[in-house]
């Protein structure tokens, strides 16, 4: 699904690093949500195009610092991850809860996700978010008694991005504003 954007931005813009997925690892998570869902007693599912694994928030930042900020990705290694997706978590939230699939303890990934701080500290952008906890969003606002068990699954990450978080005809869309492919070697 494609959406537009503007081609010149003028107000701060809402920016996250982020680890994408493939069309069959994006419908593999994609299954594990429609089989949560008669589980849930509320919840609002990620959109399947949402999906990914997030490295740094951002927030907003200003559109001058974009040039900068493309310049990191291309910075970083391009070489493919092999994540495996272990298990279930939720954050606890009053409204009601995150849920989300966690990534097995991986050392590739952490290393990545160290360098691209550490860019963005040497760099300095401002981040308030270095603690990091490997995960896929799959539901907010989500009530469910008990997290079932899953059958794990591996997969290979497709790229490192630069995502804008925007709205688009009340739909929230994250879309690429640079991207660094991982390539086998």
């Amino acid at each position: 699904m494609v959406f537009p954007i503007a081609k010149a931005y003028t107000q701060a813009m809402r920016l996250f690093y982020a680890l994408t997925f493939d069309e069959q690892t994006l419908s593999r998570l994609s299954s594990i949500q429609d089989s949560l869902v008669p589980l849930l007693e509320k919840g609002r599912k990620s959109a399947k195009h949402n999906l990914h694994l997030t490295l740094s928030f951002l927030g907003n930042q200003e559109p001058r610092l974009l040039p900068l900020f493309k310049e990191i990705v291309a910075a970083l290694p391009n070489t493919p991850i092999n994540l495996q997706f272990s298990h279930l978590g939720r954050f606890t939230k009053s409204g009601g809860d995150v849920i989300w699939l966690g990534i097995q303890r991986n050392v590739e990934l952490l290393h990545l996700q160290s360098m691209l701080v550490e860019h963005l500290i040497k760099s300095r952008v401002p981040i308030s978010d270095t603690s990091f906890a490997a995960h896929v969003t799959l539901f907010r606002n989500a009530r469910i008694a008990e997290l079932p068990s899953f059958s794990p699954f591996s997969c290979t990450s497709q790229a490192i991005r630069l995502m804008l978080s925007h709205q688009v005809e009340n739909v929230l869309v994250y879309t690429p504003l640079a991207s660094n492919f991982l390539l086998e070697n």
